[in-house]
């Protein structure tokens, strides 16, 4: 295998849309952790939130619009919508605290964005994995089978990680608001 191909950003997309839609991604997963860093509700924690939801936002707009993986509709598509539904259920939820200083509007953007990034980090995980080791499994139903195994694997320890985090610090940031 040459992990140098594999690994190429050039070599990871086949065209402009999913080369757009590799840079997007990974300009989320670069601002998701700086959001969680840093002091809530300043002005450059909106600035970078913001700059995180357009990334997100123009990942999952172009995940919608590539077919090359199946030809069509695909589990990857049911992803970005599930992905898209929680990036804009964070900023919703934003907008209305930002009018109303809803306590409970402020936890669902917590939660929202949470959710956000760990389907995000799922996603690179499972890209990483398809591109990476899927074209070393000839038959395409063993594929699938240790494709739904590394996501289960990976999707229980992101979303133990993801609980924990969120648990412990939600009521921290809430309370300091």
């Amino acid at each position: 295998m040459d992990w140098k191909a594999v690994y190429s950003f050039w070599e990871w997309s086949d065209d402009r849309l999913g080369l757009f839609h590799m840079y997007a991604a990974m300009a989320a997963l670069l601002l998701g952790p700086l959001i969680f860093m840093r002091r809530k509700g300043d002005f450059p924690h909106r600035l970078i939130g913001l700059g995180y939801v357009f990334a997100m936002l123009m990942t999952n707009a172009t995940a919608l619009l590539i077919y090359d993986f199946t030809g069509g509709i695909n589990f990857f598509h049911i992803a970005a919508a599930a992905s898209l539904a929680t990036s804009l259920a964070g900023l919703v939820a934003i907008l209305v605290y930002a009018g109303k200083r809803s306590k409970g509007a402020l936890a669902v953007h917590i939660e929202m964005m949470a959710w956000s990034y760990f389907g995000l980090v799922l996603a690179a995980g499972a890209e990483a994995w398809t591109r990476g080791f899927g074209p070393q499994i000839s038959d395409l139903q063993t594929f699938w089978a240790v494709f739904a195994v590394f996501m289960v694997i990976a999707g229980a320890v992101g979303n133990f990680l993801t609980v924990r985090l969120i648990r412990g610090a939600k009521s921290r940031w809430i309370a300091s608001d």
